[in-house]
């Protein structure tokens, strides 16, 4: 085997193992070999140039790859036989890196002096000049630019089409429903995503039917979402069982919906279904999925007015939450919200302080808790977090603080050790609903 062989066989092997630097390490010697055995005016010197910028393309180094490009297309052109397939290809990459770079006009030019010459040369249906436009679609997303993003994923979609190449299809049309959603326009996205969806097979139809159960659910067509929620939990029950997070992901949002729309009870039944799940995964560990799912539980059961259940599974969070060394806010607030309902404002006015001995900097959404705490009070004027602070700072007589840090710590160790665990009712099946 030829050195030049032997070169960009290792610098193929290096890049499949994503070793991208030693990868151009390898290219760079392989250009050396060519210019050794001049052999710069080839096909195979082109191919070898270009295969090199994108190793510098992906490592970030855009000048470099920027370099070989330009020197790869050039060579393409100036071939005897010339290689119009070649030269498309560097343009498009070409176009790619210099939208990223900022440059979109000259991108945008870029881009369809390639189209010119694929058409020229009775190529303008070329699968790579539609993969090109959707790469310049997605560039252009990252970068805000979505009219050209959107036309671009439009005329990428048109393209592949024709093609048949049924994954590329769903790609676009899954970029394109995503576009719509983010501005908002859900009845697009829905129509895009239910086409997506019909063209989905496998291990990716799960995935596709969960997207678009989400987009009913912006959407308000609540039935339509609770029957797709349903066949996703379905599909991945099937494929990879009810313990892969996947399960639980869809779970949590159908159990969401049950709550918007209701039916709450249902919506606890789900929750407890998914803590289970959660538990037999991680043996009960604190994890912030699972700090969420007893939060939301905890949520159910205060709209139920089951005020002992909501306390047990708040508190059994917190305990966890402190055992962790974890941000104690979103336990705390919820607690504070329960006993407000409870009309207990001392107890959330206690924890409320709690949560300003562990935290100088409270979340905004602690001074409204304080607003809500001091109307339960019958207060005329609300308190802020500065008038709580100079309260608590006034206290610098030891004798006068030493009975309130007293009970903190007294208060912190029953909840650490004495709260008991919270035990749900046995989970049901969401496919008897």
């Amino acid at each position: 085997m030829s050195k030049i062989a032997q070169f960009r066989k290792r610098a193929a092997d290096k890049y499949f193992a994503l070793e991208l630097e030693e990868a151009a390490r390898y290219g760079e010697s392989l250009l050396q070999e060519h210019a050794h055995n001049q052999t710069t005016q080839t096909r195979a010197y082109a191919d070898d140039l270009y295969n090199l910028a994108r190793v510098y393309d992906e490592l970030g180094d855009v000048d470099r790859a920027m370099a070989l490009y330009t020197s790869s297309a050039q060579l393409y052109t100036d071939l005897a036989d010339g290689d119009p397939t070649g030269y498309s290809r560097c343009l498009n990459n070409l176009a790619a890196v210099l939208f990223e770079m900022g440059q979109e006009e000259s991108s945008a030019h870029l881009f369809w002096q390639l189209a010119a010459v694929q058409k020229h040369h009775g190529n303008d249906t070329d699968e790579s000049f539609a993969d090109g436009l959707y790469n310049l679609a997605n560039a252009a997303t990252d970068k805000n630019y979505k009219h050209f993003a959107l036309q671009w994923h439009n005329d990428a979609l048109q393209l592949r089409r024709g093609f048949g190449n049924v994954n590329d299809i769903i790609d676009s049309l899954h970029s394109m429903a995503v576009m719509h959603q983010e501005n908002e326009e859900y009845e697009k996205a829905v129509s895009l995503a239910q086409t997506a969806m019909e063209l989905t097979q496998g291990d990716e139809y799960a995935a596709a039917v969960f997207y678009l159960a989400q987009l009913q659910h912006l959407c308000g067509n609540n039935d339509a979402a609770l029957r797709l929620y349903i066949e996703a939990m379905g599909e991945i029950r099937k494929h990879v069982g009810r313990y892969h997070p996947a399960y639980t992901r869809v779970a949590a949002c159908y159990a969401e919906l049950l709550s918007n729309i209701g039916r709450v009870r249902d919506a606890l039944a789900m929750q407890d279904e998914i803590r289970t799940l959660i538990e037999g995964t991680n043996g009960g560990i604190y994890t912030e999925e699972y700090a969420f799912c007893l939060r939301e539980t905890g949520e159910r059961h205060m709209e139920l007015g089951e005020y002992e259940q909501a306390e047990a599974v708040f508190m059994r969070s917190l305990r966890m939450a402190c055992f962790q060394k974890a941000v104690l806010t979103p336990d705390i607030a919820h607690l504070i919200q329960l006993y407000l309902r409870m009309d207990d404002p001392n107890r959330a006015l206690e924890m409320l302080v709690y949560a300003l001995m562990q935290n100088n900097e409270p979340e905004p959404d602690m001074n409204k808790l304080l607003s809500q705490i001091s109307i339960a009070f019958n207060h005329e004027t609300t308190p802020t977090f500065d008038d709580l602070t100079a309260s608590i700072n006034a206290l610098n007589d030891r004798k006068k603080i030493a009975p309130i840090l007293k009970k903190w710590r007294q208060w912190e160790a029953e909840l650490l050790f004495f709260i008991p665990s919270y035990v749900a009712p046995p989970p049901t099946d969401p496919d008897t609903k």
